[in-house]
């Protein structure tokens, strides 16, 4: 029996899945693995301060609720690689023919276009990770976005899907990645995290500061900072120091 999904809740509407489940671990106590899925969200959230865009019951949007302690803040971003490594799988078993990409930090790509993002918001005790709400939006079966840049598994494929599949699906490889870390088994899921990366080791288009300059991404440490080679020079880039040009 799985961890992650033992106990799904589901709601018709709500602000935010992650606002939610934050909200409820505060007032009582929530086990590991539980998740909460929503058919729409009123204020779906994104890093930036940005907000997701769904329509009410086609896409995938929940929370998952997890207890990793075994990580720290030198290598609390490996949560983040194993939850967009289980979207990327699952979208690229999905969408053979395409592909499917990580957009650091936190985004899912398919032929460029972004079909899922990610917004983990961690509660630290010391130096361990106390708990984490694991937020994750994944376009499903929508067709018609405001933003020309967004697409979906229906767009994809011309296929209808079972919202719930697809999240039993992320729920059966994210596990598979969180038990490997919680065992110090992190190979793996750092070589498939790479493998999966846009731009790595290839020059790509950056904005920093509104300055346009080319750069090739070297790695994603595990603490979240971005390793970029600028002009022969390695250089370091928190979340918001640095965006990708499209």
């Amino acid at each position: 029996m799985l961890v992650f999904g033992h106990t799904i809740e589901e709601l018709d509407v709500v602000d935010s899945t992650n606002n939610y489940l934050i909200e409820k671990s505060k007032r009582e106590r929530v086990f590991e693995g539980k998740v909460v899925f929503a058919h729409f969200q009123t204020n779906g959230k994104g890093q930036r301060a940005s907000t997701w865009e769904s329509s009410p019951g086609e896409n995938l949007m929940c929370s998952i609720f997890a207890l990793p302690n075994f990580l720290s803040g030198d290598n609390f971003f490996l949560l983040s690689k194993a939850i967009a490594i289980a979207i990327k799988e699952v979208v690229e078993e999905i969408c053979i023919t395409d592909s499917v990409e990580v957009k650091w930090p936190n985004d899912i790509y398919v032929n460029r276009k972004k079909i899922g993002g990610i917004l983990i918001e961690n509660q630290f005790k010391g130096n361990s990770v106390k708990q984490a709400v694991i937020g994750l939006g994944l376009n499903v079966n929508q067709t018609n976005f405001e933003n020309s840049n967004a697409t979906s598994l229906r767009l994809l494929t011309s296929n209808q899907f079972k919202v719930k599949q697809i999240l039993n699906s992320i729920l059966q490889r994210f596990e598979y990645y969180y038990l490997n870390l919680k065992w110090s088994k992190p190979q793996e899921l750092e070589e498939n995290y790479l493998a999966s990366l846009m731009n790595y080791k290839q020059i790509g288009e950056y904005l920093i500061e509104n300055n346009s300059i080319q750069g090739t991404i070297k790695n994603v440490l595990n603490n979240g900072l971005l390793e970029m080679e600028i002009n022969h020079k390695l250089e370091s880039f928190q979340f918001k120091e640095i965006q990708f040009k499209l």
